[in-house]
This record gives C-alpha cells, sequence and structure tokens, in this order.
C-alpha cells in the first residue's frame, strides 16, 4: 500500500547560503580565480572577503567539490561557493573570543 503524505511536516530545510543570493555573479567568479588549484590545496574550506558593489563588503566561504564522470574513471576536483556573510570593514574588525577557538582556515583579502 502507498503512504499518505503527512501535510503537517514542516518542509524540508534548505541549505543555509547567508547573503549569496544579494551577490553579483561576477564578483564571486573573480573571488574564485583568485584561489589555489583544488588539487593542490590542503584546505578543504577558504574565506574571501570582497567588496561587491551594492552588497557592500562580504565574506565568501568556497568548499572543495569532488566529482567524477558516470564510470567514476577520473575524479574532478573545483572549488564551490557554499555561504556568503556581510562583514565590517577591515579596518573596524575586532578579534573576540569565538573566532579564537573556531578552527583555523584560510582568508584571502581581495581590494578593487
Amino acid at each position: 500500500m502507498t503512504e499518505a503524505l503527512d501535510h503537517g511536516a514542516p518542509p524540508p530545510s534548505k541549505p543555509d547560503n547567508g547573503v549569496l543570493a544579494r551577490v553579483p555573479g561576477q564578483y564571486i567568479a573573480q573571488a574564485c580565480k583568485s584561489l589555489p588549484d583544488p588539487a593542490c590545496a590542503i584546505d578543504d574550506e577558504i574565506c574571501v572577503e570582497i567588496d561587491a558593489a551594492r552588497a557592500g563588503r562580504v565574506r565568501l566561504t568556497f568548499r572543495k567539490q569532488r566529482y567524477s564522470r558516470p564510470r567514476g574513471n577520473i575524479a574532478y576536483v573545483s572549488w564551490l561557493c557554499r555561504h556568503a556573510e556581510h562583514v565590517a570593514s577591515p579596518e573596524l574588525t575586532t578579534i573576540d573570543q569565538s573566532t579564537q577557538d573556531a578552527p583555523p582556515r584560510r582568508r584571502i583579502l581581495m581590494t578593487p
């Protein structure tokens, strides 16, 4: 027999991507080109801070994505932008205790 759908259940949650939809694609592409070759990079996650026109200063988080063709003969690696968040200008940023406890991430600052 078939099961009836539960209409009272909450919809499946979407991944939190922050303000990524508000950052123009040209700025994401420019930031991605500045990253090291993903096949040679040690880190699985890299953060880049950019000035993105109307979106202001944002921190983009790129994660390494591995994929292959259907037969799986060759594996490929690329950077995928997963999250964006607003940040204050570098002069006004202060280090708080919560960021010191977090695992270290590589940061690349881009200026136009």
